[in-house]
């Protein structure tokens, strides 16, 4: 005969969860700031066309990163700013986020 394992109260299960350490977050340096570009990274985009003002906020790139992707952002030349969904730095307001995001992830 098989014999059962004794089933945990909830109220342990939940300390356990609680006293696992959770992962620090990687300090990945400074933001960029006004007029710096931190976008050339660890691709070569020399052949694109630079339409972006400055990449303030876009955290360091990874030096190795796990996936090698792309934000690519279009700017309307006839538009202020590039369009109407544009900082006046010429990005989108949420590519600068999404960006961070990969690079926290590790990409």
């Amino acid at each position: 005969a098989k014999a059962k394992a004794k089933a945990e109260p909830k109220a342990k299960a939940k300390a356990k969860a609680k006293a696992e350490p959770k992962e620090e977050p990687k300090d990945l340096g400074k933001p960029a700031l006004e007029g710096q570009y931190r976008s050339g990274r660890p691709v070569d985009v020399s052949a694109l066309t630079r339409m972006s003002k400055d990449d303030l906020g876009l955290l360091p790139q990874p030096s190795k990163p796990s996936f090698k992707t792309a934000l690519v952002g279009i700017y309307v030349r006839s538009q202020p700013y590039g369009a109407s969904d544009k900082s006046s730095n010429g990005h989108r307001y949420d590519s600068i986020p999404f960006a961070n995001g990969m690079i926290m992830a590790g990409m």
